[in-house]
């Protein structure tokens, strides 16, 4: 058994604002298991280091359930330890992309998915000052939705944000205030941004211990308010039932939840509850990226466009254009390198 941590470098084509902060390079771990990829996107404001990541895939615990039987995923991903979520995300990708290899077909495949079956993704539009927003509001022609990052700080500078978009753009458009206003201030703005037919809104209060300021949330609410979906607030399948009857969806990401095991238990509790599930991600690799992807038949909402913010993907995988998924065939994840047009 072969098993390589890979740091890289991901460099963003322009600076990407969100409430947490500004970046303008993300750090991943691609994990490699013999031919195997896994990647662990890792998200600043989540505190997962690099170190601390690939400490977790390279530890004795980790190794040694790696050393049984791997053509059991389910058994082998139920035996790893806990550790950081980013990096456990990057085993258990690394684990099916090699069990798919194994069988020879995608997972998606093995799954019993339909890829055409994916709903469209959307395409982020970070915070930014005005004519940098409308620039690329012009430049997302073509694409069927937008997702408008808000949680600038001033309330009033974020609605005219979300007048701005809907001025110049008819499709979809949601928004995602990354846990930036307090439930009173989500009260008063979200009533004023539904004028502008939102699909949803997406995490407009702060994540922390805070299921019960989702509940006094939709309480505030008048009725009839674009969807609630929880992120932040969302990590594993156990964080859904509390929210139940406050918010109206989730957001699952990978490297939040942990991989492809997880992610497909919080689609069955959502549904189980009556819930919409979005498929999300981080700034990440074609690697992550793509397999995600592998479960996008399975849910309402897609925001898989973390790689086309990137100057430097080394990999290549699936591909979003234009709002449109489109899955690879290869065996297991399907990803390749970005020199490799086998």
């Amino acid at each position: 058994m072969k098993v390589e941590a890979e740091l890289l470098e991901l460099k963003l084509k322009a600076p990407f604002g969100i409430a947490h902060g500004v970046s303008y390079s993300r750090q991943s771990v691609v994990f490699h298991l013999d031919d195997g990829l896994g990647e662990a996107a890792l998200a600043p404001y989540y505190g997962v280091t690099p170190e601390a990541a690939i400490s977790y895939m390279q530890s004795e615990a980790v190794l040694e359930v790696l050393s049984g039987d791997l053509s059991a995923p389910e058994h082998v991903l139920a035996a790893l330890p806990d550790g950081p979520r980013p990096a456990m995300a990057a085993v258990d990708m690394a684990v099916h992309d090699l069990f798919g290899r194994a069988l020879g077909m995608p997972l998606y495949r093995l799954w019993g998915l339909d890829p055409d079956r994916a709903p469209m993704s959307s395409l982020t539009i970070g915070l930014d000052d005005e004519d940098t927003i409308r620039r690329k509001v012009e430049e997302a022609e073509g694409w069927p939705i937008l997702k408008v990052k808000l949680g600038s700080g001033d309330p009033e500078a974020d609605v005219r944000t979300v007048r701005l978009v809907r001025e110049l753009f008819d499709g979809g458009i949601c928004v995602d205030a990354n846990s930036a206003w307090p439930v009173d201030v989500a009260a008063d703005v979200i009533p004023r941004l539904a004028e502008y037919d939102l699909m949803f809104v997406e995490q407009p209060i702060p994540w922390k211990g805070n299921v019960d300021g989702w509940h006094r949330l939709r309480e505030a609410l008048p009725p009839d308010m674009p969807p609630l979906i929880a992120d932040e607030s969302v990590h594993v399948a156990a964080d859904i039932p509390p929210l139940a009857g406050a918010v109206d969806g989730i957001n699952i990401k990978l490297a939040k939840c942990g991989g492809l095991r997880e992610a497909r238990r919080m689609i069955e509790v959502a549904r189980t509850l009556g819930m919409s599930v979005m498929l999300g991600c981080m700034v990440e690799s074609s690697v992550g990226i793509t397999a995600a992807a592998h479960l996008a038949p399975m849910v309402d909402y897609l925001d898989l466009d973390g790689n086309l913010l990137v100057t430097n993907d080394p990999y290549r995988g699936a591909r979003v254009e234009k709002g449109r998924l489109y899955m690879p065939d290869g065996p297991g994840l399907g990803v390749r390198p970005a020199g490799d047009e086998g």
